[in-house]
């Protein structure tokens, strides 16, 4: 068995710090992705377990020969929009069980970090599992040699190869130019207005920030939160950072600098900070940026009426209602102060969460085999178009059509036709070069938006960190 070096010290502090921060949350970020309820946690835990002892009783049925693959992902039996793609992988496995046997868990949201964690401090680490293909969280597992570059499976398999994905997605599941996963599906992050408490307040949608701020102050005069947007472990707050930075002139050089050069002091980063801190000031955001902090917290205030404005990406769409899609509008990202970008021709895009392999179970002969068989498939046409028209998911492969009369997640549809094609930028955890920069990048976040802490201290803070990971 290989052993692992160590840097898995510090993987072990931060899953002990993850268990501290995740002890008062629901739950890709970014992933950027989703994260779930505690409740839909449990729940899935429950079924996921049921699953897994009838797993292991097939398996025990079964041959010498046959391997256990032990896979984690998102997808729970308990979920609507996620059964059809977990009673597939099911089905496949039935289909192949002369090739091995499938152990499937559920760890949702946030919580998948922690566990991934302690599973590497504890060397049982899955063979297959969802996460985040960023640099800033899998910087970590890749040094550590804990999971393969993704290259490795592409070469092996005959089925999957990188030309079937959109080259640019890349950068957001890379770390230091190795590929950890490719994304298994897109998102897009657009601007939402609820039209009605406009029209209510005979209020024009913004166009800039100072709209923004002018919009607002009748919103806040009137117990409505102008905008919808927290942060809580950075969540959902660093896609909005990043959405600010993107219009700011040559910005790809600031995702360079803080990547190669290690530090986050730059004029565009520190006028972005500068503009986040201006929206708080003038109570554009919920006066507790951290209770509302975390994707289905913050997309919930706007979803029941309660804010007037949102920034979010489509996989939040499956909670929107009907009733609230009908009342809602995409607008053009609002320009920002210094921002150079044309709005019109720019919306975010991407993913970053993706299937990673485990090394040792990729170096175990036994193995190895029915994990190309099984990565194949979750990277398949077929699960592709469930996750869209179960659940709302862009497919990322190219050579996958989307039918918009099958696909019943609200204003999914109008987002892609709204979305398709623009302009759109990195976003800052696959910008930092180490995990820990990323926690305490997530951090400074957090303190900015709550009021905490300055942009000139966040800064500082975020540099001593990337000098820390420089040195070593």
């Amino acid at each position: 068995m290989k052993k692992y070096n160590k840097k898995l010290t510090g993987m072990i502090l931060c899953a002990a710090m993850a268990a501290n921060v995740l002890a008062g949350c629901g739950a890709p970020g970014d992933a950027g992705q989703s994260s779930q309820e505690s409740g839909a946690a449990t729940e899935a835990q429950q079924a996921q377990l049921q699953e897994s002892q009838e797993t292991r009783s097939a398996a025990g049925s079964q041959s010498a020969g046959v391997p256990n693959i032990r896979l984690v992902s998102w997808q729970t039996p308990s979920d609507p929009k996620t059964k059809p793609v977990y009673d597939a992988i099911t089905e496949f496995a039935k289909a192949h069980k002369s090739e091995f046997t499938l152990e499937h868990e559920n760890i949702l949201g946030d919580e998948l970090k922690a566990k991934i964690k302690t599973d590497v401090a504890s060397n049982t680490v899955p063979d297959v599992f969802l996460y985040w293909g960023s640099g800033g969280n899998s910087a970590m597992l890749l040094d550590a040699d804990v999971i393969i570059p993704f290259d490795e499976y592409l070469e092996a398999s005959t089925e999957i190869k990188r030309e079937l994905f959109p080259a640019e997605s890349f950068d957001r599941t890379s770390a230091g130019g190795t590929l950890a996963t490719i994304a298994g599906g897109l998102e897009y992050g657009v601007w939402f207005c609820n039209q009605e408490l406009f029209d209510q307040y005979q209020l024009e949608l913004p166009e800039t920030l100072d709209d923004m701020i002018q919009v607002g102050k009748v919103f806040y005069d009137n117990g409505i939160v102008p905008f919808a947007m927290g942060s809580k472990g950075g969540n959902p707050a660093h896609e909005f950072a990043a959405e600010i930075l993107g219009q700011m002139p040559d910005c790809q050089e600031d995702f360079r600098m803080i990547n190669e050069e290690y530090t986050v002091d730059t004029p565009n980063i520190r006028k972005t900070l500068e503009i986040i801190e201006t929206m708080r000031e003038n109570h554009l955001f919920p006066a507790d940026t951290i209770s509302i902090g975390d994707w289905n917290q913050h997309f919930a205030m706007y979803n029941e009426g309660k804010a007037a404005m949102i920034y979010a990406w489509t996989w939040q769409l499956a909670n929107m209602s009907q009733e609230m899609a009908d009342k809602t509008v995409i607008i053009p990202a609002p320009i920002m102060p210094g921002g150079t970008r044309d709005t019109t021709n720019f919306a975010r895009s991407g993913g970053d969460m993706g299937y990673v392999i485990s090394r040792n179970a990729w170096e175990d002969p036994n193995k190895r085999e029915a994990i190309i068989t099984l990565v194949d498939y979750l990277y398949s046409k077929e699960i592709q178009e469930l996750v869209l028209y179960s659940g709302g998911g862009i497919p990322s492969r190219l050579d996958t059509d989307i039918d918009a009369s099958r696909v019943s997640t609200p204003k999914l549809a109008e987002v892609i036709n709204f979305a398709k094609g623009k302009e759109s930028c990195p976003n800052l955890p696959q910008a930092c070069p180490k995990t820990e920069c990323w926690t305490d990048f997530a951090d400074g976040i957090d303190e900015l938006m709550a009021g905490i802490s300055t942009p000139d201290q966040v800064i500082e803070n975020i540099n001593n960190s990337l000098a820390t990971a420089k040195e070593e």
